[in-house]
């Protein structure tokens, strides 16, 4: 696969490694806007890095991810007019059935579960409906948000969950995670070899000063 165009940052402390101490905290309106242009070329970069013309999307519903979502939906149909694209939020266990039945029909799932939900919250959704995909014997790519892959929500659910463990071991996978000590996002391969997962660099960009400056402050103790 040819290297991928891809400026893609999401905060989260686990991911970014040592940042300086007591920073200002982003406002909601900042993280809002750092999930508005990361997910605008994640969007544009699931076309032009992964080939892409017709994506499925599923996250959890919050105000950040509904953000981060909205970003990836446009930059995906503005890098080819005529891309298709479906997007559900699920609101509970009980919304993943009906969500995972839009989206079947789809290539690829881009599969979102962070922002402001509590992670054991989306560890339930994220494994139901990986349960459902399985159930349903879906065989487009997974592809698995950066903050969604850097909590370890997969990895924990697979060493639990046989089911599905089993299913993503035959199932292509992708990820995003990042390298801010180099200001860069990293698009990878992602394979399942019983409940161990191992990634395969794809390619690499800078990411802006202005964003990795945001993210730290994100991670950073409060004041």
């Amino acid at each position: 696969m040819k290297k991928s165009f891809l400026a893609i940052a999401l905060s989260s402390s686990f991911i970014f490694g040592s940042v300086n101490a007591y920073a200002q905290a982003p406002t909601f309106g900042e993280l809002q806007t750092i999930r508005i242009l990361a997910g605008q070329t994640i969007g544009q970069t699931l076309q032009t890095g992964l080939g892409l013309t017709d994506l499925g999307i599923l996250s959890n519903r919050s105000g950040i991810c509904s953000t981060l979502v909205g970003g990836i939906g446009a930059g995906f149909v503005s890098a080819k007019g005529d891309a298709g694209l479906t997007f559900e939020s699920i609101v509970d266990e009980k919304a993943i059935g009906a969500a995972v039945d839009r989206v079947a029909s789809k290539p690829a799932v881009y599969l979102a579960f962070s922002g402001e939900k509590p992670r054991e919250e989306n560890i339930v959704l994220l494994e139901k409906t990986l349960e459902d995909m399985a159930d349903k014997k879906y065989t487009g790519t997974v592809i698995f948000h950066a903050t969604t892959w850097g909590q370890k929500q997969p990895a924990d659910i697979v060493k639990g969950n046989a089911k599905v463990a089993a299913y993503l071991s035959k199932t292509p996978m992708n990820t995003i995670t990042l390298d801010l000590p180099n200001k860069q996002a990293v698009l990878q391969k992602v394979t399942l070899n019983g409940t161990e997962f191992k990634l395969e660099e794809l390619g690499r960009v800078t990411m802006r000063d202005d964003l990795v400056e945001l993210f730290k402050r994100a991670a950073a103790p409060k004041k």
